[in-house]
């Protein structure tokens, strides 16, 4: 699956610190061993009443006049679109004599790159990252070293179904979820039946609690003045966050997984016009999780609740009316958003089964915003509660090569802009998804 061999010009425009020994070949200046890997994924998609590979339904109303009154939004229509922006080229580097092991990743999601308008974007970093075990053969336990942009500590990986771009409601997933810089510290425990992982993690979380394309630029919201009662955020620490994965035998096949992190960033706020100078505020959030194989089956779910980190629960497309994480109310407070969400999800392995090469899949997830207070009479729609429910099969027609074909139903809840927040707004998508793993 990986190839020791990659060409001139690829090897010297992913990784300019190797020196090339010849056309085709590439070895380092130390003892690191490179691996190249990862894939070519092309989706077509088509979306009713919802953007195209997001999970979150359009409101009914968009706005309100100068004269208070709310504004229907545009009958529910189809669109087609297509993406193959999110291949990924990876680089694997593998250093046995000084126990170090990493990975250099990119793809074509960065500036530029177009959804489905414009099928164009940008080469940018997704991962790079080094780990450094202290101990390689015959321990029992092993301290480890984590430096580098990775995954956000808490972020929910085991997910099934095929939108690998956003996920579902409930569970964000891909492009969603923050990759950030962090230092890492732990140690696995091989207790023979049971594996443990703990580590403990600092970083830049603030990427859960703020985001830069919606309109919710940073964390801001005002019923007459949203631009005037912006919040600026200042970070002067890291975040922290401590994450426990366990690894156990159930005697139904392979091992059963679970998890429990719990993440904080503190902050500081500011809005002259609120009066509101270097407000003391914190982001948190804490999360569980299991993943459960039964022979040919596999069942996984995963809950977290959080304050203050709505863009943790942000997807990449229709994001313009995620929940802010913070609002300053009509007495002049800051006010924090919360969320709780879940998700549980089934899959049937064929292969396992009879020997047929193909997967069918289904899930639910959810999540549901609290102690949004006056956002819900604003001048702007926002989601108040979002579910998603799926269905896929997955053929792969060769080792390498795989199709799929899914179909989600999303139903969002919204409030403000004259939207009732009891009357649910629903989304259909189904797409098709082809994928090579090289």
């Amino acid at each position: 699956m990986k190839k020791r061999l990659v060409s001139l010009v690829a090897a010297a425009a992913l990784l300019g610190s190797v020196s090339l020994a010849s056309a085709g070949t590439v070895t380092t200046k130390g003892d690191t061993n490179i691996s190249i890997g990862g894939f070519i994924q092309t989706y077509f998609d088509w979306a009713n009443n919802q953007t195209n590979l997001g999970y979150q339904a359009n409101p009914e109303y968009t706005s309100v006049d100068q004269n208070g009154i709310p504004q229907k939004n545009t009958a529910a229509q189809t669109s087609f679109g297509t993406s193959t922006q999110f291949s990924r080229i990876s680089l694997g580097l593998s250093n046995p004599t000084e126990g170090i092991t990493g990975v250099v990743e990119g793809d074509f999601w960065g500036g530029g790159a177009g959804q489905q308008l414009y099928e164009k974007g940008n080469f940018r970093l997704r991962h790079a990252y080094i780990v450094k075990e202290f101990c390689q053969e015959g321990c029992n336990y092993t301290p480890w070293l984590l430096i580098g942009q990775t995954w956000d500590p808490l972020a929910m990986l085991n997910n099934f179904t095929l939108n690998s771009i956003v996920g579902i409601a409930g569970q964000n997933y891909g492009e969603g979820v923050v990759r950030t810089s962090q230092i890492g510290f732990g140690v696995k425990f091989d207790l023979g039946s049971v594996k443990l992982n703990p580590g403990i993690y600092a970083a830049n979380l603030a990427g859960d609690s703020t985001f830069t394309n919606s309109y919710l630029v940073a964390t801001y919201y005002n019923l007459d003045n949203p631009t005037q009662y912006k919040l600026s955020q200042r970070l002067v620490s890291p975040g922290f966050a401590f994450k426990l994965p366990v690894e156990f035998n159930t005697g139904f096949g392979s091992p059963a997984s679970a998890y429990a992190g719990f993440e904080w960033q503190p902050m500081k706020l500011t809005n002259a016009p609120a009066g509101i100078d270097s407000e003391n505020e914190n982001a948190w959030m804490a999360t569980v999780g299991l993943t459960l194989p039964v022979y040919f089956v596999n069942l996984t779910g995963n809950f977290h609740y959080e304050r203050g980190m709505t863009a943790f629960d942000m997807p990449l497309f229709g994001s313009t009316y995620t929940m802010p994480s913070f609002y300053i109310d009509s007495p002049g407070s800051v006010q924090a958003v919360r969320g709780t969400s879940w998700t549980a999800q089934a899959q049937i392995d064929f292969n396992k089964l009879a020997q047929v090469p193909v997967t069918f899949a289904f899930g639910y997830g959810q999540t549901v915003f609290s102690n949004y207070g006056e956002l819900a009479d604003g001048n702007k729609p926002l989601v108040r509660k979002m579910g998603t429910m799926f269905a896929n099969v997955n053929y792969n027609l060769t080792k390498s090569l795989a199709l799929g074909l899914e179909y989600d139903r999303n139903r969002t809840y919204y409030v403000g802009a004259g939207n009732d927040g009891g009357s649910a707004q629903n989304g259909n998508q189904v797409f098709l998804r082809g994928m090579y793993s090289f």
